[in-house]
């Protein structure tokens, strides 16, 4: 028995190591990409940034306004959007309005509901207010950085691209669960996505997408994801069966992470590990080479804690720790946060094993099931 122990020991820690080397290896390549410069607009065609909003996000106005303090040239017009007028991120919508007269911004509270995803049901209540033949989809927590419209529309220039997409940074908004929560953003999920890209895995991430309005229509438009969960990666889907192109330009957007408490952080990570797990179930379980950390420790209990395979582990945690820096400065991301690593990719690896069992999720208080197509139902 010890014997097998000891083997299955030491696979866990080569495939421990296989993951600090691939940790270094992407956190070097997030470097690379965002030193390119990227591909700014030329031609300026006209944009719209619909923007759905649900509740009243920390840091709301500051990313509201991001929106007017974009560089491009173009004609650009604003749609913010919620299901109700009592919703407080209307009030906020309101007064960007007003501080901003001189600028395309309209305002829609609208409660028709259509479908089972409510950001899907909020923009097609928003999409008759759009004009133009780009249209950019940002989520209510995301801050974009003053090039990031002109970057990507630029993206979306080459012939035969059809939708773009932002890289983005973890913002922590609070406590320290949202610091923990946006860790694991900058220091393991981003550069992986980076590695990603660069193997031709083609992913979509939704905080900030850019999508020619031709290609949209084409496909039956926002319509067509109103009850899918992952509208990010069935959007990718569409623009890829018209046989056009995904592209990301070398930029980052900060993502704001609002975590107050453990359960809240559990039920946000779990619903993200669990689509993706259900729409792509051989990547998601060739994700666990990145869980370095909670592996090494596995497989130095599984040698008896013997003496090399201590060294092992704590070899393994330097590596984990100096690719998880790396990866923060590059972004120039919060450092100050690395001390809770240990806690970090432990919660990470048990919220990978968790999404393994079940397919239930909870999104903005409702129980949902998500189905392998991404489709939604709702949870008895």
């Amino acid at each position: 028995m010890s014997l097998i122990l000891g083997i299955a020991g030491a696979l866990v820690l080569l495939m421990a190591a296989a993951g600090a080397v691939f940790g270094v290896v992407a956190a070097v390549a997030m470097g690379r990409f965002l030193g390119r410069a990227p591909a700014l607009s030329g031609n300026r065609p006209s944009v719209t940034i619909l923007r759905p909003m649900k509740g009243l996000d920390p840091e709301a106005d500051a990313n509201l306004l991001s929106l007017v303090e974009q560089d491009y040239r173009g004609a650009v017009r604003i749609v913010l959007g919620a299901d109700s007028e009592a919703d407080p991120s209307i009030a906020a919508a309101r007064r960007l309005q007003s501080a901003h007269a001189g600028r395309d911004i309209v305002v829609v509270a609208d409660p028709t509901q259509h479908g089972t995803n409510r950001k899907l049901s909020n923009l097609i209540n928003m999409a008759p207010h759009a004009a133009g033949d780009i249209l950019v989809i940002s989520d209510s927590d995301v801050r974009l950085p003053p090039h990031g419209l002109s970057a990507l529309v630029g993206a979306l220039e080459p012939p035969g691209v059809g939708l773009a997409y932002a890289l983005y940074r973890g913002r922590p908004t609070g406590n320290l669960w949202s610091r923990i929560a946006a860790l694991d953003i900058n220091a393991r999920f981003a550069s992986s996505v980076v590695v990603g890209q660069a193997l031709g895995a083609h992913p979509v991430l939704g905080p900030t997408m850019a999508v020619k309005a031709e290609a949209l229509a084409k496909d039956g438009g926002f319509q067509r994801l109103k009850d899918v969960l992952a509208d990010d990666f069935e959007l990718g889907r569409m623009v890829r069966a018209q046989g056009l192109a995904i592209a990301c330009p070398p930029m980052l957007i900060d993502h704001g992470f609002p975590e107050r408490s453990l359960a809240e952080l559990w039920r946000h990570e779990l619903r993200w590990a669990r689509t993706i797990r259900l729409l792509n179930p051989a990547g998601y379980a060739g994700s666990l080479i990145t869980y370095v950390l909670p592996l090494a420790v596995a497989g130095a209990l599984l040698m008896g804690l013997k003496p090399w395979a201590l060294v092992a582990l704590g070899v393994l945690a330097g590596v984990r720790l100096s690719a998880g820096l790396l990866s923060c400065m590059v972004m120039d991301a919060e450092t100050s946060a690395l001390w809770l690593f240990p806690v970090r990719d432990v919660l990470a690896f048990a919220v990978f094993l968790a999404a393994f069992f079940g397919d239930g999720v909870e999104w903005r208080g409702a129980r949902l099931r998500v189905k392998p197509d991404g489709a939604m139902a709702s949870s008895p």
